[in-house]
């Protein structure tokens, strides 16, 4: 941690600031007492602020070479602040300044500092970001597996900006509104990781009751903040122990998690057992999301099925692909191993078509959006992008459907992954199935990467325009 703090220079911020915002007279803006540069890790720094006065806080930060930063306090006016400043690169010198905010638009101080962030861990140094085009999101997460096992977000520039460790390989995760992300790791538990890439909560699979599985695969934020995972569910039916799915909601804190779903009460074993489905791994559930009405979509790659479930988790509503489909499905519309469903619009689910095993063993992946129309019992195509060339991530793999109507694909296995194509790439693609820019990932001893988001902030900065 290094401090600016009392000396001269503290002495020399103080008045600066007095003679840029008014300090003293009949002018109530407070004036800066002192300045704290905190070091939380190699690209995490933070400032701590002491003022003369409860007020509000903005700094500005950035490069001399590269993007200018804003952030703002977000509580009401204090006396002290510690204001995190996000989206560092790696061995560059920033420098900031202070505008102290008693009231709306006040000038910039003429407070200003310097630090230097450090290099990255070598495993981290070590991943390549190769982008063709720019995306228009600023920010991408990705869960890495490699050398270096967790998430990191990457800048327009494919620079690594923040990262978390997992205890192991990731699977799903999400951010929270505070810049947080949680993250499922591979020993079956959840990480949650703070915007300087600390633990902040964790959840053991030993958390949830007796008798139950692991943690594993998906994750969601429901609206009120709570947490929706995926466990295994183990039962002994005529002798033979099933390894079923369930949903579990926990607070993020130290009360228990509540089962709210089973599997096995409302799925027969007897028939929905896939061509793929071992009594280890009846559905290989791989990932759950919530829909703006609070419905609930589970995706089962070993039966090519999406499900919805009714927010109060007491009815499937319906099941797209695989047997006992609700919706009639066309050749061209089958699909197989798929991941990432979630509601895109009112009768709209998007999903990322692994292709695992189709009929006529081609294979290949695309993104595609069905319509569904349940009085009916059909779906249609609404939209779909199929690389050229083809790429097949037999496994894992994510799409999201971004604010600007734009959609983000994550294609997460390299060549050689489960007969995989390859490469591990992130693509953006139009409306009308454009490819607009994409980000090809590799590095020593990167085996996938399980999901791409896009972020606009990581702690609510934000690009000086």
């Amino acid at each position: 941690m290094t401090r600016i703090g009392p000396t001269r220079r503290a002495v020399l911020l103080a008045g600066a600031a007095m003679a840029a915002c008014g300090g003293g007279g009949d002018d109530d803006t407070p004036d800066v007492r002192s300045v704290v540069v905190n070091d939380h890790g190699p690209i995490f720094r933070s400032l701590t602020i002491e003022l003369t006065g409860p007020a509000d806080v903005e700094v500005e930060y950035g490069t001399t070479s590269g993007e200018r930063l804003r952030i703002q306090t977000s509580a009401p006016a204090q006396s002290r602040h510690d204001i995190p400043l996000p989206r560092l690169r790696a061995q560059s010198t920033y420098s900031y300044r202070l505008r102290i905010r008693p009231r709306a638009r006040q000038p910039w101080s003429a407070v200003v500092g310097e630090f230097t962030t450090a290099a990255l861990p070598a495993d981290l140094a070590a991943l390549t970001f190769v982008r063709t085009g720019t995306l228009s999101t600023p920010l991408l997460f990705l869960s890495v597996r490699s050398a270096f096992t967790g998430g990191v977000i990457v800048d327009r520039e494919g620079q690594i900006v923040w990262y978390g460790r997992s205890n192991g390989a990731p699977q799903g995760a999400f951010g929270r509104a505070n810049g947080h992300w949680v993250m499922v790791n591979g020993p079956g538990g959840l990480e949650e990781f703070d915007i300087h890439g600390r633990v902040a909560a964790s959840l053991a699979h030993t958390d949830l009751a007796a008798q139950s599985g692991i943690i594993h695969h998906g994750l969601a934020e429901t609206h009120d903040g709570k947490i929706l995972l995926l466990a295994f569910d183990p039962r002994t039916i005529n002798g033979l122990t099933r390894y079923g799915e369930n949903l579990w909601l926990w607070s993020g804190d130290s009360t228990p998690p509540v089962k709210v779903w089973s599997a096995f009460d409302h799925l027969d074993p007897a028939v929905y057992f896939g061509p793929r489905s071992v009594p280890t791994d009846w559905f290989h559930a791989n990932h759950v999301s919530i829909g703006p009405q609070g419905d609930v979509y589970v995706s089962f790659h070993f039966l090519d099925k999406v499900i919805s479930i009714a927010p109060d988790f007491g009815s499937i509503r319906w099941q797209l692909g695989g047997l006992n489909s609700t919706f009639a499905l066309d050749a061209d519309q089958v699909f197989s191993g798929q991941h990432s469903a979630r509601e895109v619009g009112p009768n709209r689910v998007l999903l990322f078509d692994n292709g695992f095993a189709r009929a006529d063993a081609s294979r290949w992946s695309r993104l595609i959006e069905f319509e569904v129309n349940v009085a009916m019992g059909r779906a249609r195509i609404a939209w779909q992008y199929r690389p050229e060339p083809d790429i097949w991530a037999s496994i894992i793999s994510s799409v999201r459907r971004l604010a600007n109507g734009n959609t983000l694909g994550t294609f997460g296995t390299p060549a050689g992954l489960q007969g995989s194509t390859g490469p591990i790439s992130v693509h953006e693609v139009s409306p009308a199935g454009q490819l607009l820019a994409r980000i090809d990932i590799s590095g020593p001893g990167v085996t996938s990467v399980f999901q791409g988001d896009a972020v606009a902030s990581i702690g609510g900065e934000s690009a000086v325009a």
